[in-house]
């Protein structure tokens, strides 16, 4: 009798968008097998080396597809190498999705498998996972002033292969450029962004109800030192400060050594340690079961920690633009400027005035809406004259550089914190 020896997927894991996945199959020289390949749904890969191709007839080689039509690779013979070279053309998809394979050794050609490999005719190699790409969405947002701003420019979205498939990096690179405009008041730079600006946000559940700086939660999967804590009975700008595996178990604790206990779960029986843990913040706070609380973590390292995404902001910028506007009186030796506009302009030290006839560079002590502002310096100026404001305004230009060197394993989305950045009103 004649051996199949193995059979082998180069990938048990694979991306969504992945074409081709390779097999090897080695045995005695003349050991004949046979394939049937189906997916989560049941359906059969129709193996299109099973299509005569024929170009009188006008027949191609078809793609690789699944349907309900039964299909099998039937009869293959191993020749003199001992090594036979397959591949399987996976289809797209849009959700993640399982193959199951069945091997047979087929025992009227005088083919068995050796025993290391099945006691049978019948082997089931490892399943092929097809994972759907990630996606890493930059978005903006304002807790303090959402309703002051205009409809946000459109999120930029970019996808990649998930690092449950590959860690290996990608070094997408690619810029980013947000027009941000206000519907009334007006906005001054606080600060230039940086990428601790932007932050990622997750929830999480209550174990137990309580008081104090423990915080048990029943999952503790991506959170990190440093993530913001809010929620019902949290404390007012409370912080992760450690993170702890498993729950404190009070019969075996003292006062000074402090005994976690990580609970077991069993799916598909198979026993892990539970996902649950316990986190420390900064304040005090108080807690109820089953109480959602959000999460937000800041920066590279929350990001990385999360999904795996491993991703660069570089060069961010930000930019107001100028307001102008023209008299629509004339000023004459007067701080009071009179303006058909006072849109985008605030009251502060640090917005100034320019145009003809502005004699030095006055900043504005004051703005009545619509109708004047003084300037902390008396000024000459005709009527219709324009005028231009710089350090505050309704419109300004957020940009960035961004690198994405790996998409993390599900989706995302990075979005950056307008309130640290700009100052409404």
């Amino acid at each position: 009798m004649k051996e199949i020896r193995t059979f082998a997927f180069d990938n048990s894991v694979v991306s969504g968008s992945q074409n081709f996945v390779n097999y090897t199959v080695t045995g005695d020289p003349g050991s004949v097998f046979s394939v049937v390949i189906t997916n989560e749904d049941s359906n059969y890969y129709n193996f299109p080396e099973n299509t005569v191709v024929s170009i009188e007839e006008n027949i191609a080689t078809p793609a690789g597809s699944f349907s309900s039509t039964p299909s099998k690779l039937s009869f293959q013979e191993i020749d003199d190498t001992g090594v036979y070279y397959g591949s399987i053309d996976l289809p797209s998809v849009t959700d993640n999705d399982l193959y199951s394979t069945i091997v047979y050794a087929e025992s009227s050609f005088d083919t068995v498998f050796d025993k290391k490999l099945s006691s049978g005719l019948v082997y089931l190699p490892e399943q092929i996972n097809q994972l759907i790409d990630s996606s890493l969405t930059f978005s903006l947002s304002s807790a303090g002033s959402d309703s002051t701003y205009n409809d946000y420019p459109s999120d930029v979205v970019a996808s990649g292969i998930s690092t449950s498939v590959s860690k290996i990096p990608r070094n997408r690179s690619f810029s980013i450029s947000w027009p941000v405009t206000l519907g009334s008041s007006q906005f001054v730079i606080a600060k230039q962004p940086a990428f601790s600006d932007f932050y990622i946000s997750t929830t999480k559940d209550t174990l137990n109800a309580g008081s104090g700086t423990s915080l048990e939660l029943k999952n503790i999967t991506g959170l990190s030192l440093g993530m913001v804590v809010s929620g019902t009975g949290i404390a007012s700008g409370a912080t992760i400060v450690n993170i702890i595996p498993g729950y404190k178990d009070n019969n075996k604790s003292t006062s000074s050594d402090a005994v976690y206990v990580i609970p077991k779960s069993v799916s598909e029986n198979i026993v892990t340690d539970s996902s649950g843990g316990t986190v420390i913040l900064s304040d005090s706070s108080t807690f109820v079961a089953d109480r959602t609380i959000t999460f937000k973590g800041y920066g590279q390292d929350a990001i990385r920690s999360f999904t795996g995404a491993f991703v660069e902001i570089k060069n961010p910028k930000l930019v107001i633009d100028a307001v102008t506007t023209t008299t629509d009186a004339a000023a004459s030796d007067s701080t009071t400027i009179p303006l058909t506009s006072t849109n985008g302009i605030k009251a502060a030290d640090t917005v100034i005035m320019s145009g003809i006839g502005v004699v030095g560079t006055p900043h504005v002590d004051a703005v009545s809406a619509g109708v004047n502002i003084t300037a902390s310096s008396a000024q000459t100026i005709e009527n219709g004259q324009t005028v231009t404001f710089t350090g505050s305004s309704r419109s300004a230009t957020i940009t960035a550089d961004v690198v994405i060197k790996t998409y993390g394993d599900q989706n995302l989305t990075i979005t950056l914190e307008l309130d640290n950045i700009l100052t409404v009103g």
